[in-house]
């Protein structure tokens, strides 16, 4: 697979029901990730970074295996895709600029986070705007 088709079935693998803005800022997390300089902490290529940080394709969900299987259950879920799909073109293309993001989280996943330093110290990211539900960190 190349990195645009990588990148949209991880963007709708995580935000399969969501909507424009939302698929931009999964995907603009990935891509500044990539670019980051930090290899050793989220990967060095799209599908390294979506293997080591994104559940749905750590864990493969069923909207990431519709998506890597190219069948989706109904015309809503094919037109998703095809938003996911042009989200990543635009990404990789530089046509769309990425949003501001290596991380996202709802308040529930703060609040449980913030109780274990250990598996995420937001002391090392700055909050950087918000989208949706999700507050969004970066370095």
């Amino acid at each position: 697979m190349g990195d645009i088709t990588d990148l949209a079935n991880t963007i709708y693998g995580e935000g399969a029901s969501t909507d424009y803005n939302t698929m931009k800022m999964i995907g603009s997390s990935i891509i500044n990730r990539v670019s980051s300089g930090r290899a050793k902490e989220f990967g060095s290529s799209i599908p390294e970074v979506a293997q080591k940080g994104y559940y749905a394709v750590s864990n493969p969900n069923v909207p990431y295996k519709q998506a890597i299987a190219g069948k989706f259950p109904d015309k809503a879920s094919e037109t998703a895709y095809k938003q996911a799909l042009a989200v990543a073109s635009g990404l990789i293309k530089g046509t769309i600029q990425p949003d501001k993001v290596h991380f996202y989280f709802t308040d529930k996943e703060i609040n449980k986070l913030k109780k274990n330093p250990k598996r995420f110290d937001f002391k090392r990211v700055k909050p950087t705007g918000e989208v949706g539900q999700y507050k969004l960190f970066s370095y």
